[in-house]
C-alpha cells in the first residue's frame, strides 16, 4: 500500500454509496482527521484470516476480493466489493479475528478508519448501528445462498453464474462485451468453488455454443441470455 493525501469525507464521491453516509457533520469531521487512506496495487493485501481488526476499509475506488480457506486448504472466493462498500466491520464489532481475507484485484484506493472511532460512533449513532447490523445480517444471508448454490448447481452452471457476476461486478471493456478485468482459471476456479480443470472444460463448452469469446485472461460474453439460462437463472 501507498499512503496518498486524505480526501475528506464530505466530498468523498462514494459517500453517498456507503455506510458513512449516515453520519453526522461532526462525525465525518472527525473521521476524515483520524482515518488513513491508501492506493493499492493488484495483489495487495488489506487483511488475513486470524489477523484482529483495527479499522473499518472503506472501498473509494477499485475492487476487492473477499476469500477464505477451507479445511483442505483451498482457496473460496466470497464475494468481491467496490466503491462505496466497506470491509471488516463484522470482526471489527465482535473483537474477534478475521474469518477471511481480502485482497484487491486491481488498484484501488482504501481508506481506514481506526476502531476506537468506529466503536464511538456505534454507541452515539443508532442510524449507523442499524445499517451495521443489516450489513452483517445481509452478509450472512449472502453466505447462506452460497452454500446452496455450491450444493445444488452443476459445475458448468456455476461458472455461467460467476461470469455474469463478474460482469456485472467489473463492466466491459469498450466492445460492450468484453469483462473489464483478467481472470486466470486459478481465480475463476476459487469462484466458482471448482477445480481449475473443470472450469477450463465449462469455458470450453461454453465457447462451441457460442455464449462467450476468450482471449487469454479475458472473456467476452456473447449472449448474456443464453449464459443465464446455462446457469439455470431463467430469463436474462
Amino acid at each position: 500500500m501507498q499512503s496518498i493525501q486524505q480526501p475528506s469525507c464530505v466530498s468523498c464521491g462514494s459517500r453517498t454509496q456507503s455506510i458513512i453516509d449516515a453520519l453526522v457533520t461532526t462525525e465525518l469531521s472527525t473521521v476524515s482527521d483520524a482515518k488513513r487512506c491508501g492506493t493499492y496495487s493488484k495483489g495487495d493485501v488489506l487483511y488475513t484470516e486470524g489477523q484482529f481488526a483495527s479499522a473499518l476499509h472503506c472501498i473509494h475506488a477499485g475492487h476487492v476480493r473477499v476469500s477464505r480457506y477451507g479445511p483442505d486448504g483451498k482457496e473460496l472466493t466470497l464475494r468481491f466489493v467496490g466503491p462505496g462498500d466497506v470491509l471488516g466491520y463484522a470482526a471489527l464489532i465482535s473483537g474477534q479475528p478475521y474469518t477471511t481475507h481480502a485482497v484487491a484485484v486491481e488498484s484501488a484506493s482504501i481508506c481506514a478508519i481506526p476502531r476506537e472511532h468506529v466503536s464511538r460512533i456505534v454507541r452515539d449513532n443508532p442510524t449507523f448501528a442499524l445499517r451495521l447490523m443489516e450489513m452483517i445480517s445481509q452478509e450472512l444471508e449472502d453466505a447462506e445462498r452460497s452454500i446452496m448454490r455450491l450444493a445444488q448447481k452443476s459445475v458448468k452452471e456455476r461458472v455461467a453464474e460467476a461470469l455474469l457476476v463478474l460482469h456485472e461486478t467489473f463492466g466491459t471493456k469498450n466492445d460492450g462485451e468484453t469483462i473489464n478485468i483478467a481472470f486466470t482459471r486459478d481465480d475463476l476456479s476459487t469462484i466458482v468453488g471448482t477445480a481449475p480443470e473443470s472450469v477450463i472444460r465449462a469455458l470450453g463448452d461454453f465457447k462451441r455454443e457460442q455464449l462467450i469469446t476468450t482471449d487469454g485472461q479475458n472473456i467476452a460474453i456473447r449472449n448474456q441470455s443464453g449464459l443465464a439460462k446455462a446457469a439455470n437463472l431463467g430469463d436474462f
